[in-house]
């Protein structure tokens, strides 16, 4: 009987351990030693000398890097000279950074996302306003009772002059923001 809690124990202990594991960094150095850490490598070690970072799965995307001779130079030389297409010309990317195209359409996604965050946003701002601008003029055709503050601070119930006043202002609020 006494075995039980032992066994909780071990059970949640070992349920603890993996937890660690994953907040762990592997890479291979210079030497090829392999390296465990809590902190990511230095900049100097590689992206394909990486093997486990924290956040990223086994076989997850890694970049490689490129080439030293491209393929299409050894074509060109072959068929002679050729002309670039305008767009490679146009690009500002350096041919030693493999990952250039990558990071300028991550940097674009990211944009259009925010971009569309933002006027999703607006446009549930806007739709709350004008439900709240409904709401308060459906309150004031149906007579709803109302008070301002006096001079004093005491509580002054409005006349219908004043209640057609605000219902006017409401009515035009609506229309100048819920009307497109």
């Amino acid at each position: 009987m006494n075995r039980l809690p032992a066994l909780y124990l071990l059970i949640a202990a070992s349920l603890a351990v993996p937890g660690t594991a994953f907040s762990q960094w592997q890479w291979k150095d210079a030497n090829g030693r392999t390296v465990y850490s809590d902190v990511p490598p230095p900049p100097s070690v590689p992206d394909r000398a990486i093997i486990m970072a924290p956040g990223r799965a086994a076989g997850a995307y890694r970049p490689v890097e490129a080439d030293t001779a491209p393929k299409a130079d050894v074509q060109a030389k072959a068929d002679g000279p050729r002309m670039q297409p305008a767009s490679a010309k146009s690009r500002d990317i350096k041919p030693s950074d493999p990952d250039a195209e990558f990071r300028e359409r991550r940097d674009e996604r990211i944009k259009a996302d925010l971009e569309a965050a933002t006027k999703e946003r607006d446009q549930l701002a806007k739709q709350q306003n004008c439900q709240e601008l409904r709401n308060y003029a459906t309150g004031w055709s149906e007579g709803m009772r109302a008070a301002k503050a006096g001079p004093d601070g005491a509580p002054v119930r409005m006349n219908s002059d004043e209640r057609a006043a605000e219902l006017a202002r409401t009515t035009e609020a609506l229309q100048q923001q819920c009307s497109s």
